[in-house]
């Protein structure tokens, strides 16, 4: 009986081990029990494919034949998941379920179908017998390309795990699933496919599919292409093949041209070991940083793309939340010397996948992969999506050794564990000294010491300085090193043409880059005093990094500078919700709050900093306990800021701030001169009138004596 597509030559087919039917028969009585409840639910016939006495001369140690493969060409695919069935050594797994895969991804409806709802379903229908070992789960997920969604036939009692028999249905357990329920689900899971693949959007499917696939590519001229760059731009394939689908020529009759945009989401790490997450993530970050630079495609930032991972999310909610029409996302799988990633591209709007591909690589060609491929890629890149737009990906390192330990540097930044992250960086600068990228990193990890209270301004300013220098002298096209010393001439040298000339620098070479913008938006409102203009930098920011928790903070220190500062809370209170761990968005909230004549909730703003782990918070906290009549707590407050200072950082002004709330003025004295003889980096906010509670601190002269000895360039 003949497939009710034409052009198939069944509707469904069976997949299973022998060994799981040679006992009781179980597969050929579910394949009875499915063809009956088929049966009840489509008015016409379906065919079911099942082979339970193999007549056609196939074993296991044969290669497939033409039978087979004209066999395989069904709408569904149900392979019968067993303790067994992962095996790749199998018959079943190597020319059933890989070879259905192959076909499907090749054929005029590809692997995944439109259902008559909206959701996206796989043809491969996966009906589960029994619980898997984790290992043999992650070869299942690695070929399906996510998540495995199956219909479970398990029977469920302590100690146990078989097949759920029809048999048992009469003697249910409480908790217990039917056998007959689960048959009725495969078949309406059946059903919702073939309606799906029946619906008009399929001819476009069809069509599109057959553009890609006649598409040629051509040689360009050898050049040296090394590096982890390499494996990124054969990955960027995913923007080539989709190409005709996201911008076809005119007449070629494909689907609807859609936004220029694409977040790449975190891929998965199916290594099994979650030490490798940072290799996962790292592969996803250059790919989005290769993309960035793109003048015609809009990438929101890591911060914003990541604040999914982990999580599972319908797609049009990343769309909606990200502003992009696409999404990239797939999966690492590091194995000893091996390596395979998979990439899948997939538009939000309907979740029809737009290009989807495995790359299969050992550790060591990844400084060798075919460069005829990715020169191809480039070009395609080039042509098809990007117009006139030159995509040029330097070489990182030719150490592969190095860039391992750069991703781990960076994938602790993120995490903010920068004595790990330093470590790194300077393990990958050691490997190879001429890694700009590393250089740029430590820089940026120097750079956050002070701000976090690791190390005082000028133990880290003068590393940060030095690293990024470095950087700059082995790749001067950077930006993330003028960013970092942008920062110091802005918030330790206290130099307004430098700041100037770095954030401008820095801008001009990435502006796609949300700390770019910021940190120009800080010079704006901090030096220029133009906070309108800073606030149009921050709302820059925020457009590129929409779910970034600091792109709101600065958000809100442009509105605070301009003395909106309702604005101010609204958009601190969004960073807030972002991250919660973030005790500088809760500190500048304090002062929202103080400036609206909130003082209950501004002081619960501060407590919260502190508890965040932040002095500065301690610090204002005092002022409460002052006004409270506490001044045994304020002073205990203040104790314990001085107890920690001897054994680690705590800023000085913060400190003198606090001596000045207890009424201590000539300790806030010599503890201000000690902030400016450190070169604090709070000194720009603390001389802010909007962001400072009622003291002597700048009105007592000897005070003002000292910024106007240290901080000309500041009054």
């Amino acid at each position: 009986m003949p497939s009710v597509l034409p052009g198939f030559e069944y509707d469904i087919f069976i997949s299973y081990r022998k060994k799981d039917n040679r006992q009781d028969g179980w597969v050929t009585q579910f394949v009875k029990a499915l063809q009956n409840e088929l049966d009840a639910t489509f008015k016409e016939d379906i065919s079911i494919y099942f082979d339970e006495n193999p007549h056609d001369g196939l074993l296991e140690t044969h290669d497939v034949d033409d039978s087979l493969k004209d066999k395989l060409k069904c709408l569904v695919f149900i392979p019968i998941i067993s303790q067994t069935y992962c095996d790749p050594k199998s018959f079943a797994w190597r020319h059933e379920f890989l070879a259905f895969k192959n076909l499907a991804l090749e054929d005029a409806l590809s692997l995944k179908i439109k259902l008559p709802g909206g959701n996206v379903a796989n043809r491969i229908l996966p009906v589960r017998i029994h619980d898997l070992d984790p290992d043999d789960r992650r070869l299942l997920e690695e070929e399906l390309g996510g998540a495995l969604r199956s219909v479970d036939f398990i029977y469920k009692s302590s100690g146990v795990n078989r097949p759920l028999a029809l048999k048992e249905d009469d003697v249910r357990t409480p908790g217990q699933i039917l056998y007959r329920d689960q048959v009725n689900k495969v078949a309406n899971a059946i059903k919702e496919i073939v309606q799906g693949i029946k619906t008009p959007e399929t001819e476009h499917i069809q069509r599109s599919t057959r553009a890609e696939s006649q598409y040629e590519v051509r040689p360009r001229a050898r050049k040296r292409i090394a590096g982890t760059s390499t494996l990124i731009l054969i990955l960027l394939a995913a923007l080539y093949l989709a190409s005709r689908y996201l911008f076809p020529e005119k007449g070629q009759g494909l689907r609807d041209p859609i936004d220029k945009s694409i977040a790449i989401l975190p891929f998965d790490n199916l290594s099994g070991d979650p030490s490798q997450e940072y290799f996962s993530d790292g592969i996803a970050e250059e790919i989005l940083n290769a993309l960035s630079p793109i003048q015609d495609l809009k990438v929101p930032s890591r911060t914003s793309s990541f604040q999914f991972k982990g999580k599972k999310v319908d797609l049009r909610e990343v769309g909606e939340k990200l502003h992009v029409s696409t999404v990239l996302e797939g999966s690492v799988r590091r194995q000893g010397d091996r390596l395979r990633i998979n990439a899948e591209l997939i538009s939000v709007k309907d979740g029809y996948r737009l290009w989807s591909q495995q790359f299969d690589r050992k550790m060591d060609d990844v400084f060798a992969i075919q460069e005829e491929i990715a020169r191809s890629i480039v070009q395609r890149l080039t042509v098809t999506l990007m117009q006139n737009e030159k995509i040029e990906i330097g070489e990182l390192t030719k150490s592969k050794e190095a860039y391992d330990a750069y991703l781990k540097g960076y994938y602790f930044w993120y995490i903010r564990q920068l004595r790990e992250s330093e470590k790194y960086f300077k393990q990958a600068i050691a490997l190879d000294s001429s890694f700009a990228s590393a250089y740029a990193g430590l820089a940026e990890t120097y750079k956050l010491f002070p701000v976090l209270q690791i190390e005082a301004p000028h133990q880290a300013m003068e590393k940060a300085q030095e690293a990024a220098e470095k950087a700059l002298k082995i790749d001067s096209l950077l930006s993330t090193p003028y960013l970092t010393l942008a920062f110091k001439s802005a918030n330790y040298d206290w130099d307004r043409e430098k700041a100037r000339q770095y954030s401008i620098k820095a801008l001009a070479l990435n502006p796609r880059y949300a700390p770019a913008h910021y940190f120009y938006g800080q010079f704006l409102f901090n030096y220029e005093k133009d906070a309108s203009k800073a606030i149009l930098e921050m709302q820059k920011a925020v457009e590129q990094d929409p779910l970034g928790a600091t792109s709101y903070l600065n958000l809100g220190l442009a509105y605070l500078a301009a003395k909106r500062f309702e604005d101010a809370l609204k958009a601190l209170q969004t960073g807030a919700e972002l991250n919660k761990q973030n005790f500088l968005i809760r500190h500048f909230m304090g002062h929202c709050y103080v400036r609206l004549n909130q003082m209950e909730k501004a002081r619960e703003a501060f407590e919260l900093s502190h508890q965040l782990g932040s002095d500065i918070g301690a610090s204002y906290l005092i002022y409460f306990y002052v006004k409270e009549g506490s001044l045994e707590k304020a002073q205990a407050a203040f104790n314990d800021l001085v107890k920690r200072s001897i054994t680690g950082y705590v800023s000085a002004l913060n400190k003198a701030t606090a001596a000045s709330f207890l009424g201590q003025k000539d300790l806030a004295n010599q503890l201000f001169k000690k902030a400016c003889e450190d070169r604090d980096i709070y000194m720009l906010h603390v001389r802010s009138d909007y962001c400072r509670l009622p003291n002597d601190l700048l009105s007592d002269p000897r005070n003002v004596a000292l910024m106007e000895k240290y901080l000309p360039k500041l009054q």
